[in-house]
């Protein structure tokens, strides 16, 4: 690692093993490492503590240690070691990098991700085009949210998104799609979606996730469901409905 990766620093939330709940890569075991800070804000966030750096973050099996945050690349992989140690008859969990926003702090993100030496799926919003050149294609997988004018209250946030795949930057990695529809979601809204997904990702996966009812999110019906999915699917998109399964699981 260079001298100038060494003194990178980042605020942290916090480092843990589960089992992935969402996307291409649900149910399988991974260690979560949670950058904090987020400018988007959407209201169904379940990790929107996440948004304000904690103070210090827990050391995963040693009760009652903690580091002060910020957090340094070397002091970020001990942490992943302690939530996963070795196992001569176990591979290494792949890691989960996510927020929070991770691309918020694209420099430290690349330098982590060389160090860990274990394959990493990148969890963001896809609304950051200069961090994700630095990053894309140094991660194995990219989850990529495409977020919605009524759940952000970003008029341009389709545009932003338009901007990303246009650019290519997404096709460096195995990258699927995630989007979050509550009672707002409107099928005009996933048409807009349904097209720029068919014109710049003709293939990827898209999971649609009815929200898990929190915060300012009005429950999606049953009913409001079979049109958004339609509207997706009519545009030849590989569309699978799932909801945040490691709710269910009553995991992180």
């Amino acid at each position: 690692m260079s001298r100038s990766s060494s003194s990178l620093v980042a605020p942290v939330a916090e480092v843990f093993r589960s089992w992935q709940g969402e996307g291409l890569l649900l149910g399988q075991r991974m260690v979560f490492v949670r950058l904090a800070g987020c400018a988007v804000g959407c209201r169904y966030c379940d990790t929107a503590w996440a948004f304000r750096p904690p103070k210090s973050v827990a050391v995963p099996g040693r009760r009652g240690e903690r580091l002060d945050n910020p957090l340094s690349v070397e002091q970020v992989v001990a942490l992943v070691e302690a939530a996963d140690p070795p196992d001569p008859d176990l591979p290494p969990a792949p890691i989960a990098l996510t927020g929070g926003e991770p691309m918020e702090q694209p420099d430290f993100c690349a330098a982590l991700i060389e160090a860990l030496g274990r394959p990493v799926m990148l969890e963001t919003s896809g609304l950051h085009r200069d961090a994700l050149e630095r990053v894309s294609g140094r991660c194995r997988w990219i989850s990529c949210d495409i977020k919605l004018p009524s759940a952000t209250g970003l008029p341009d946030v389709l545009e932003r998104h338009e901007a990303v795949l246009a650019s290519g930057v997404l096709d460096r990695s195995e990258t699927f799609f995630k989007l979050v529809a509550d009672g707002d979601t409107t099928p005009q809204e996933l048409e807009r979606v349904a097209g720029l997904l068919a014109r710049f990702a003709p293939g990827r996966p898209v999971f649609l996730q009815p929200v898990t009812p929190m915060g300012g999110s009005p429950e999606l019906s049953r009913e409001s469901l079979d049109p958004l999915v339609d509207a997706l699917a009519r545009a030849g998109l590989d569309v699978r409905v799932v909801p945040q399964v490691h709710k269910l699981l009553r995991v992180r």
